[in-house]
């Protein structure tokens, strides 16, 4: 199943369409896995209800490993979002190789003329593309792509996301998003009242890694972060 089926499907059902992530360390955080096994989390992910899985492969910032993401892909129960400082054809072929559903092209770090050429290329691979933004100017630039997935990155990533977790950013740009593109939050969710904030706003799904990593009961954590509350997406007022 394509990613955006899979979060559309959620939002149908009711549920909090949540990308549930395997990232091996954070620059603020620290360790995340711990020497914890990444596919027991994947099934942890799967059982609270996740609607699929982001893997982080970058290695010097964030102790990515391609070797967990193929684990991941290997495992096929879930679409697999593959997160990383993407920026060269190659790459995006050698993600379609490791038979992953979509990547992460992040427009802080590509010109506007090559990630309309890794986007298109993606595309032409068969991959669908979340394209990360985090200012206005940054999603100006991005408005005239193919756009499958918007994803919005409460944190910079310039600054290797460091810093205090808020969703204003989310909030701040949600005027300016163009009708009809799928919205993903990134980063910096950390609480329930947060999903229900930005869902209520229009956020249509949410990527977490840190919090849920964090979490002394991953599978409750993830549950919890699926099904706010008493109630589902149609009636988020508890």
């Amino acid at each position: 199943m394509k990613l955006t089926e899979a979060i559309k499907r959620a939002k149908k059902e009711g549920k909090v369409p949540l990308i549930a992530e395997i990232k091996a360390r954070s620059p603020q955080d620290g360790e995340l896995l711990r020497g914890r096994d990444p596919i027991e989390i994947v099934s942890q992910y799967r059982k609270g209800g996740a609607v699929a899985i982001s893997v982080v492969t970058e290695a010097r910032h964030f102790g990515g490993d391609i070797e967990i993401l193929k684990k991941v892909v290997q495992e096929k129960k879930l679409p697999v979002l593959r997160k990383d400082f993407i920026d060269t054809e190659k790459e995006v072929e050698k993600t379609k190789e490791l038979g992953v559903d979509a990547l992460l092209l992040i427009a802080a770090i590509l010109s506007s003329r090559k990630l309309k050429k890794l986007n298109n290329y993606a595309h032409l691979m068969g991959l669908e593309t979340v394209i990360e933004v985090h200012t206005r100017e940054e999603l100006e630039r991005v408005k005239r792509l193919n756009l499958d997935i918007l994803g919005i990155n409460n944190k910079d990533i310039l600054n290797l996301e460091r810093g205090e977790d808020k969703v204003e950013v989310t909030l701040s740009l949600l005027p300016f998003i163009p009708p009809g593109v799928i919205l993903l939050s990134e980063s910096g969710i950390r609480k329930i009242e947060d999903v229900k904030t930005l869902i209520k706003k229009g956020v249509d799904a949410f990527l977490m890694g840190t919090v849920l990593l964090k979490a002394e009961d991953i599978y409750q954590k993830t549950r919890e972060m699926v099904w706010p509350g008493k109630n589902r997406i149609r009636g988020l007022e508890d």
